[in-house]
């Protein structure tokens, strides 16, 4: 299976309507018009809808939305999304690799972890997965590798994210004079 092929069906999300993207010229090129709201770029749906299609298609310089009215994001913002996707499609693909029909039921699969952190987005709580992984009772030492290997995928994903926030706030402070 190609790498595009197995990030879609890792970021399928069940119950949500499909939108479409393709990458045109270095642009990613998002259909908005059968999503259940309108378009708006602040707002977290938005923005991971925007992430989880970068992390499928690759990165780009340039963001359009397709809708009655197009809107288009370039610079500073796409690469700061194109940060986030990175870390995410990382985090996706080293659980995806390593998935089993066991480990894909446990409530502590990394898939599941990942998720649950990736729900406070655009603040990941990675404490509250931490948390739910240190419930697991598994004596198997599969388990447990598995647990730790998510433990530590969860550190990763947490440090790229820290990595962005200094990144924006040193492009803030450098552009607004603070």
């Amino acid at each position: 299976m190609d790498t595009k092929k197995l990030l879609r069906s890792v970021l399928n999300n069940k119950g949500q309507k499909k939108v479409g993207s393709e990458i045109i010229d270095d642009t990613l090129r998002i259909d908005c018009r059968n999503c259940r709201g309108a378009p708006n770029i602040r707002s977290s749906e938005c923005m991971k809808c925007m992430i989880n299609n970068i992390a499928v298609q690759g990165n780009v310089d340039k963001i359009r939305l397709r809708t009655s009215r197009d809107m288009e994001l370039s610079g500073q913002a796409v690469e700061i999304l194109c940060d986030i996707a990175s870390t995410r499609r990382y985090a996706l693909l080293i659980q995806e690799n390593n998935r089993s029909r066991m480990c894909s039921g446990c409530d502590h699969s990394r898939r599941k972890m990942l998720d649950l952190a990736w729900v406070g987005f655009p603040e990941p709580n990675f404490d509250t997965a931490r948390n739910k992984l240190m419930t697991s009772n598994s004596s198997e030492p599969s388990c447990s590798l598995c647990i730790q290997k998510t433990y530590r995928t969860l550190d990763q994903a947490e440090l790229g994210i820290e990595n962005i926030k200094k990144k924006v706030s040193a492009e803030v402070a450098r552009t607004r004079g603070i």
